[in-house]
């Protein structure tokens, strides 16, 4: 089930780095999907600092220019917007809380979305 839920969540997560919430219309889905991410780093920071690879997770999230970007256009939501950051974040929270993922499953989502980039 694992192995269904980190497959689900890599595909959900391809995105094009490049957009700018404000200057470009983006999908919905694609706000979901990073409130859902957002959810998730939340989780990662409170639960799993004992996680092998927290301190490179946190560490790199810091640093990540992707992650400031991102964290800079959080202010220029429109109202579905934030209806759809609000949907994802929700449905994150609710697989965590139903214990369909992990800390190392979590740790991959978040350095897929912040670590290499």
């Amino acid at each position: 089930m694992k192995t269904i839920v980190k497959s689900i969540i890599a595909t959900l997560f391809i995105i094009n780095s490049s957009f700018a919430f404000h200057d470009v219309e983006v999908a919905n889905e694609e706000i979901a999907v990073l409130g859902g991410v957002w959810t998730q780093i939340f989780a990662y920071e409170e639960y799993c600092f004992d996680n092998q690879y927290y301190d490179t997770v946190i560490d790199r999230l810091m640093i990540s220019p992707r992650f400031e970007r991102y964290s800079n256009e959080l202010d220029h939501l429109n109202e579905r917007q934030e209806l759809a950051w609000e949907r994802g974040a929700m449905g994150a929270a609710a697989v965590i809380e139903a214990g369909q993922t992990d800390c190392d499953i979590m740790a991959s989502v978040i350095w897929e979305w912040f670590g290499e980039n």
